[in-house]
């Protein structure tokens, strides 16, 4: 066997743009959380000042705030702090790019979805109000990625939600915002793989000390195969609340890739997938009945056991952006053995 069979694996899997910003944008307390969610955009306020003057206005860069604030101020003369109005306006319609993700909160924050901008800033000229319809015209379109709750979120991201700005930056909780919503993912020159908890139990230390025998075996497999890669390669960030997660984070690929197809195969039912139309068995060739055979020559019942025991007691299941990569691999290699 030579290493193309892992590395190949690397063509598939998710990468995230290091290049994007990270926002959260509100939705006035999730009246319009709904609306933003079931239509794919996302919105400010402030419908008497047109984008066409905002794009004007920010032609001088060195005299746009100043520019806007004024025009704020004259038409809403109660508000106490134009320039803050002002300077929303502006991260709406000219910071926030295509790519970039955003955070949406729904009522006291505590759903929340993940979106993908897909649009510049326009403005919506036949808006519908009531029932719980935003009447914001200036809106940009987005995908969502992914619709969760707040207690998904890991301590230290939840400190993104003490803003209450209708529009912050949160680039600082990209790290977190990533792991929620993939976990198996590359970013910049790095492959991330997310082992989720997902007991609420409390957890045994000798339970994590039998998930670093993953790594063993993974550093194992790929010495045995002539791959450069081993666990000292590897870094991890722990979220041990239960649930919780097991981040680990590598710019060596084929040992992450490995320990994912070792936990697949430990896991067990993951062994065969029925998607629509697309039906096949991972052990019966490839790189799965590499790692398979491997498994049986390296490792006896009782590691395992002990193994499949530490992932049933932290219910942690293969993850799904793996899977779904080994899906999109096999498809390939069949498609291309029909053609052949």
């Amino acid at each position: 066997m030579n290493n193309i069979d892992i590395t190949v694996i690397n063509n598939y899997v998710q990468t995230v743009s290091h290049s994007s910003s990270y926002w959260m944008v509100r939705t006035m307390g999730g009246e319009y959380y709904n609306d933003f969610v079931e239509n794919g955009f996302i919105a400010v306020g402030h419908n008497d000042i047109l984008l066409k003057d905002i794009n004007d206005i920010l032609t001088n860069e060195n005299t746009a705030m100043k520019n806007l604030r004024k025009i704020v101020a004259n038409l809403h003369p109660d508000i106490n702090r134009p320039g803050h109005v002002a300077s929303q306006l502006i991260r709406f319609c000219h910071e926030i790019k295509p790519g970039d993700i955003v955070v949406v909160p729904g009522y006291s924050s505590f759903n929340l979805s993940i979106c993908r901008v897909k649009s510049a800033v326009y403005e919506e000229p036949n808006i519908v109000e009531g029932n719980g319809r935003c009447p914001f015209m200036k809106r940009i379109d987005v995908d969502i990625l992914k619709s969760t709750s707040r207690t998904v979120l890991p301590p230290k991201a939840q400190l993104m939600f003490n803003s209450r700005h209708p529009i912050s930056d949160i680039s600082e909780y990209a790290a977190y915002i990533d792991s929620t919503q993939f976990d198996f993912y590359n970013k910049d020159d790095e492959t991330h793989i997310v082992l989720r908890i997902k007991t609420e139990n409390e957890v045994d230390v000798s339970t994590f000390y039998e998930i670093q025998q993953l790594f063993i075996l993974a550093e194992l497999f790929c010495k045995e195969n002539n791959i450069e890669d081993s666990a000292k390669d590897v870094s991890m960030k722990v979220q041990m609340e239960s649930p919780g997660l097991l981040h680990f984070i590598s710019k060596k690929k084929n040992i992450l890739s490995t320990v994912g197809i070792i936990v697949l195969l430990i896991n067990g039912g993951g062994l065969e997938f029925n998607n629509k139309d697309f039906q096949f068995k991972l052990k019966t060739d490839g790189i799965i009945k590499n790692v398979s055979e491997f498994l049986d020559r390296k490792t006896d019942r009782e590691m395992r056991d002990k193994i499949k025991d530490s992932l049933d007691s932290l219910q942690i299941n293969t993850p799904d952006d793996f899977q779904k990569a080994m899906i999109e691999l096999y498809k390939t290699q069949n498609a291309n053995r029909k053609a052949y």
